[in-house]
């Protein structure tokens, strides 16, 4: 397969009003230049890996970090495609498991924006997947959460940090969700965003892949949406890391 990286971003997708620039995939202390500071437990609660172990991280062959993946089957996770495209991945770690992976895929339509990338494994993983729900009743300002990692933890969004706004329609596959109080993270990429109940259940409704940004200030944060994904009847592309 050609190498398409060039024409996508890496990471973490910024776009401003006159330019388009990337980010290296390392996530080691790395602070954009929009932001004031990291992010903090003022607005994300770390956890322990294996809390949601489902919500897993990507790992290079040395074991430097890549990104954030998610869970959706025993044998397959969802995360975003640039991570593998950039990422040169090798395993993934679900709680206190650590799995190599099989085989790596982009979405057919991943040239043409839609940034999202499957990985399986030939073992079973223990972790339970996250069941996935429809956005298509949710109303706009519905609390949401995100779980991915950073800096070499796992974290979850405090209550009243995002927050659903919709889905535009000349992007039907994304889900656009406001950073009331903070926004994702380099290294939130792959990562889970859903919708946590009166019980703490958690349920995904996409997986993170971007943020925008105009005059220097972050105004949204976007998901490729999972709730119309076939993971048997789409379409895959075979990725080979390079």
């Amino acid at each position: 397969m050609r190498n398409i990286g060039s024409v996508f971003l890496v990471l973490l997708i910024v776009i401003t009003t006159s330019c388009q620039f990337s980010e290296k995939l390392d996530d080691t202390d790395r602070t954009p230049p929009q932001s004031k500071g990291p992010q903090t437990e003022e607005h994300f609660m770390f956890m322990e890996h294996d809390n949601v172990p489902a919500a897993g991280s990507l790992y290079r062959e040395n074991g430097s970090f890549v990104g954030s993946c998610v869970l959706i089957d025993p044998k397959r996770a969802l995360t975003a495609g640039h991570c593998i495209e950039q990422g040169n991945v090798k395993y993934a770690r679900f709680g206190s498991e650590y799995l190599l992976i099989d085989k790596q895929f982009l979405h057919e339509d991943y040239l043409f924006g839609d940034d999202l990338g499957l990985i399986t494994f030939s073992t079973e993983v223990s972790a339970t997947p996250i069941s996935i729900i429809s956005i298509d009743e949710m109303s706009v300002m519905t609390p949401l959460h995100t779980i991915a990692h950073g800096n070499g933890e796992k974290k979850i969004s405090r209550d009243g940090t995002f927050h659903y706004y919709g889905i535009l329609r000349n992007k039907p596959n994304e889900i656009v969700f406001l950073p009331i109080k903070s926004h994702v993270w380099f290294g939130d990429s792959g990562g889970a965003l859903g919708y946590l109940t009166w019980d703490n259940s958690f349920y995904l409704v996409g997986i993170i892949t971007h943020f925008s940004v105009i005059d220097g200030e972050i105004y949204e944060c976007v998901a490729r949406r999972v709730d119309n994904i076939d993971v048997d009847g789409d379409i895959w592309q075979p990725w080979f890391a390079k």
